[in-house]
């Protein structure tokens, strides 16, 4: 029998597709492969990870767990998402996202625009009044989407770095899933606390509305866990987000010239950067489901208990969807929709919100700066496979 390929595929870049990712795309839009903890099924063309993303008999939950291994973060990702458990997941995951939905509306975050510009206005003062070289990670992408999900929350400012070192720790898959364990506690022990504050002291957040729905009948702990669910994957992408479109903006000097010199580009750069945000080994790009009945993809059969990942990376990169796609370009005629934000029935909650702080950082950032440029070489910055999110620690520039 064939060695299958094993997941995760080694990247001599830190941007972008791996090699042995990009091959298995050539050869079909399916394979089988191994990862650290179980066979799966990887999909990578465009169509049909799009066609599966909407595809209900495929889940968050493992039909089968005892026989599979996850790390203690991934574990918590999927109870996060009320999918941990086969058997509630189909009943508790659309119960979640009914909740959570209209405090995401695309008016509410419309409204929260002009406080996101003035946060990245007043970030990019301290940036630029600071003696380079400057951590742009540190100074800029760590902290917006820290203050903003703060906002939402009704978080007390003073403890957005609390959070940031929480979400990375719930995320951290280097051990053996103490700490991940440990930090997701703290996290859930500060939720708890803030509900139980907001049911006496409610304010104009998310929380405090909860408390109020279904004729208050929610409990404190299903308050804290949506609330977590909002810190953590509300935040962590935003910033890898940030960190990298900065790098393909840097890469792409052309682009970047056309974009300081307009500013209403930046929501035309935004999705060039959501569609090419990969890093690392992929880390970021693949979504990880279980069939829960039969599913027949070109001629496979993906038997029900199957893991299949799907590769949205690859699938922003397929030039039968986006020809050159590997070319960052700001006047793409009529693009398709990208995978960035996933598709269909568990589209993500946040993406409005998202794409408003990344269009407030990238029509203002090489317009501010437009000397901007790396302080290290790039192939020194480090991603951080160990991540689920992946992501960078530091990104030295100078002006």
């Amino acid at each position: 029998m064939a060695t299958l390929p094993r997941l995760p595929f080694d990247n001599p870049d830190i941007l972008g597709i791996a090699p042995r990712m990009r091959a298995l795309q050539q050869e079909g839009p399916i394979t089988k492969v191994r990862t650290a903890g179980e066979e799966a099924w990887l999909v990578t063309h465009y169509e049909e990870v799009k066609a599966l993303l909407s595809d209900r008999r495929l889940g968050l939950s493992d039909p089968k767990p005892e026989q599979t291994a996850k790390s203690t973060a991934r574990s918590t990702m999927m109870a996060l998402m009320a999918g941990d458990d086969y058997d509630t997941e189909a009943a508790l995951h659309p119960q979640m996202r009914d909740l959570l939905v209209p405090r995401f509306s695309t008016r509410r975050m419309r409204l929260m625009k002009a406080r996101i510009e003035r946060h990245v206005d007043e970030l990019l003062d301290q940036l630029a009044a600071s003696a380079p070289p400057v951590d742009l990670h540190r100074v800029l992408s760590f902290p917006l989407p820290t203050m903003v999900v703060c906002d939402l929350l009704g978080v007390p400012l003073a403890d957005r770095e609390r959070f940031g070192l929480w979400a990375r720790g719930t995320f951290d898959q280097s051990d053996d899933g103490q700490h991940s364990a440990n930090t997701f506690q703290q996290v859930i022990d500060y939720m708890t606390e803030l509900v139980i504050r907001k049911r006496t002291e409610p304010g104009d957040d998310i929380l405090s509305e909860l408390i109020a729905e279904n004729d208050g009948t929610l409990t404190d702990e299903y308050i804290a866990h949506l609330g977590c669910a909002v810190l953590l994957f509300g935040y962590e992408t935003t910033i890898v987000r940030i960190d990298l479109g900065t790098l393909l903006l840097l890469r792409n000097p052309e682009q970047r010239a056309k974009l300081a010199g307009n500013p209403e580009l930046a929501p035309a750069a935004v999705e060039e950067i959501l569609r090419l945000a990969v890093g690392g080994k992929g880390s970021n790009a693949l979504i990880p489901r279980y069939a829960h009945s039969d599913i027949t993809v070109g001629d496979t059969l993906i038997r029900t208990g199957d893991a299949v990942l799907l590769a949205i990376g690859a699938a922003n990169y397929d030039d039968r969807a986006f020809p050159d796609s590997d070319l960052f370009d700001l006047a793409r005629v009529k693009p398709k929709s990208h995978m960035a934000f996933g598709h269909g029935t568990r589209h993500c909650i946040g993406r409005v919100l998202a794409r408003i702080e990344l269009t407030a950082v990238f029509e203002r950032l090489f317009r501010r700066l437009p000397e901007l440029r790396l302080a290290v070489p790039e192939e020194s910055l480090h991603w951080q496979e160990h991540r689920i999110t992946g992501g960078f620690d530091e990104i030295p520039v100078t002006f």
